[in-house]
């Protein structure tokens, strides 16, 4: 039968090839694809909506995931400013920390360190940094930090061990400054914490005219008791954010703003002793 059927399209083709334009077999392809025709438009116009459909959904899709893409890259750039800018910081930080020789008292070497912890507070009283003995850090080391257009004292070491030390900032209850005013004569007092890492300057005479805006340094002693401080004499503080009293006071209120907020501090400069003065100061 299939040989049959294998004859009957050999001789349909041998008549259609050999026939003209006009003969029977090609008006025969011509009426069938004229029924066909219709039947495929219909078709087709009944396929459309389902491929416009997932046409839709692809492009969705695709879509979708080419926003998650940008939204990730996005995130990725922003990530990478942001680490810049903070690397960017640090640099600037630590280069201002480097440059601070010309500030150090005769005596003090600066040792720059990393601070590793803090306590957990909002005016935090004390960090531990990276530097200890073996880089010539002892108790009672002054701290100073990077501070528009030099240095400033934030602390002292009060504990010290091979590769790191404890430093308690001046904003801390037990530490007292001894410290001067420029230009009010040589007004001395004693610095103390307040409220707000604010500083208090106790034991300033009314006589003296202190200004706003006047420059605290560290007087070299203490002042109440006229002893030698382990702060040597000159680093700034702060400055003078009023003053006053009343008829009644012998002494002035004076309220200093530090230089340094110790808690946006990532970084410090140890002053360590060198000379044989400078170690009899951090001895006490």
């Amino acid at each position: 039968m299939i040989g049959g059927l294998v004859a009957v399209c050999l001789i349909i083709f041998t008549v259609y090839f050999r026939e003209g334009g006009e003969g029977p077999a090609h008006g025969t392809q011509v009426l069938a694809g004229s029924v066909a025709a219709p039947l495929q438009s219909l078709g087709s116009r009944a396929v459309q909506p389902f491929r416009d459909g997932w046409d839709w959904v692809t492009g969705l899709v695709d879509a979708r995931g080419e926003n998650e893409r940008l939204r990730e890259e996005n995130a990725a750039l922003r990530a990478q400013v942001l680490a810049g800018t903070d690397q960017a910081a640090e640099v600037a930080r630590l280069r201002a920390l480097l440059g601070i020789t010309d500030d150090v008292p005769g005596g003090y070497q600066p040792v720059v360190a990393s601070i590793v912890g803090r306590s957990p507070t909002n005016w935090y009283s004390r960090a531990r940094i990276g530097a200890g003995t073996n880089d010539g850090v002892v108790v009672n080391s002054p701290v100073v930090a990077a501070a528009a257009p030099g240095s400033a004292l934030v602390g002292v070491v009060t504990s010290a061990s091979i590769g790191s030390s404890v430093v308690t900032f001046i904003t801390d209850s037990s530490i007292r400054v001894g410290a001067t005013v420029d230009g009010s004569g040589g007004a001395l007092g004693v610095l103390r914490p307040s409220v707000g890492g604010q500083l208090m300057m106790d034991g300033v005479p009314r006589e003296f005219r202190v200004r706003d805006g006047a420059v605290v340094r560290t007087a070299g002693f203490v002042a109440d008791m006229r002893l030698p401080s382990v702060f040597p004499r000159g680093i700034p503080v702060g400055k003078v954010a009023g003053a006053g009293s009343q008829a009644v006071d012998t002494f002035q209120t004076i309220q200093v703003t530090p230089f340094v907020d110790v808690r946006a501090l990532s970084s410090v400069a140890v002053l360590t002793p060198r000379s044989a003065a400078a170690k009899r100061r951090a001895e006490g």
